[in-house]
């Protein structure tokens, strides 16, 4: 099967020096291997979702040369595709209610690690969330950090529909996935525990495995990873920052010697790029 990769940023911010480099590299990835490259809006948090920074993302990933397959997904517009999976989960008992407030949790410490208080109850109360129930795990390996095994123990039976009426991001992001037949995805490295949760699912579904490759993550000055949430400075679209920051990224990528210069042309960059293309020459850190 021919690779296909994607990039899917929330619409809660602009990009930043962080969302970059893991756009660059899943995009120079799948490009290097003659494959397609899909982009993906998550915005099922409505309350942090804005179209605005949509339109920001959309904006930068044009002016830094990106050029995706096909049109644009949004998980907005996929909602009843979620609901019907989750409810075949429930109904062959891969899912279960929980009313446990967070306070309730917080209480009996069972907030990182799920008790299974309501895995065996009735009845529950509203608001309710859903559970998957963890049955099973595998390890794999990981293009760039090797051998994971598996943390059955450690994954708890995390959420699929939350109690404010809200897809997860986990049931979300299997299911899309699978219907766009996404083989390989490069992210960054926060993301590993929740690819054990999403290889999971991708278990009881029945659903083929990715590919992976977990990448260094851009870290601010206070060594705390670089986001939207630490203010990460947003990305410029002036044409000077934009080749500065190309070749940054490629620096930290391990794609460019420091100093080396290619091009003021963000798209013969790219080209580049995709042309000396080697993941086993990014580094631990970056």
């Amino acid at each position: 099967m021919s690779y296909i990769g994607r990039f899917a940023p929330s619409p809660t911010g602009p990009l930043h020096e962080g969302s970059l480099l893991t756009a660059l590299a899943s995009y120079l990835d799948a490009k290097h291997h003659q494959g397609r490259w899909l982009l993906r809006i998550e915005d099922l948090d409505t309350p942090r979702c804005h179209r605005t920074h949509e339109t920001s993302i959309l904006s930068a990933l044009e002016a830094y040369g990106f050029e995706w397959y096909g049109t644009v997904t949004r998980q907005s517009e996929r909602i009843d595709l979620y609901e019907q999976v989750y409810h075949d989960l429930l109904k062959a008992k891969h899912a279960y209610w929980c009313d446990c407030s967070r306070s309730d949790l917080k209480q009996r410490q069972a907030l990182a690690h799920y008790d299974r208080r309501c895995l065996n109850r009735i009845s529950v109360t509203q608001p309710a969330a859903l559970r998957f129930k963890v049955e099973q795990c595998r390890s794999f390996n990981d293009r760039l950090l090797g051998h994971q095994p598996c943390h059955k123990e450690a994954l708890g039976d995390f959420i699929l529909y939350r109690r404010d009426q809200i897809v997860a991001y986990q049931l979300a992001v299997v299911v899309d996935d699978y219907q766009q037949n996404i083989n390989h995805i490069v992210r960054g490295r926060d993301l590993l525990l929740e690819t054990e949760k999403q290889r999971v699912l991708q278990l009881t579904l029945g659903y083929p495995m990715i590919r992976y490759a977990h990448l260094p993550l851009v870290l601010a000055k206070d060594g705390q990873k670089l986001s939207k949430q630490t203010f990460a400075t947003p990305l410029t679209t002036e044409k000077q920052g934009v080749t500065d920051n190309l070749h940054t990224a490629l620096q930290r990528l391990g794609q460019l010697e420091s100093g080396q210069f290619i091009s003021h042309n963000p798209c013969e960059i790219m080209s580049h790029a995709i042309k000396v293309w080697d993941i086993n020459k990014i580094p631990k850190t970056v």
